[in-house]
């Protein structure tokens, strides 16, 4: 072998490395998109369970509030409702708040 072909036949180990180089990153780009999209779509499904989760609680949180709110008022009116109006202690104490004196 000559000096001309030694220097071919490295220089086409060379180009065989730089392929086997590139396929080998054309390789890792692919897995490593392959897994962004794996792990994309697993944290999308992720996510969307616990919004759900979260919008449930939120949801019968405001619904029992509202109806402890309801019960409280109903009950409130209840109360108001048995009470009896003294519309004479009212006009007794408005008379002694706008004139200062009792009524006797």
């Amino acid at each position: 072998m000559d000096e001309q072909d030694v220097l071919q036949h490295l220089l086409d180990i060379e180009n065989q490395a730089s392929y086997l180089v590139q396929e080998a990153q054309k390789e890792a780009d692919r897995r490593i998109a392959e897994q962004e999209k794996i792990s994309r779509e697993t944290y999308e499904k992720s996510y969307k369970a616990k919004s759900q989760e979260f919008e449930q609680q939120y949801q019968n949180t405001v619904a029992q509030a509202k109806k402890n709110y309801a019960d409280l008022l109903q009950t409130y009116k209840q109360e108001i409702e048995g009470q009896p109006v003294q519309y004479q202690a009212f006009n007794d104490l408005m008379h002694q708040l706008l004139f200062g004196g009792k009524i006797e």
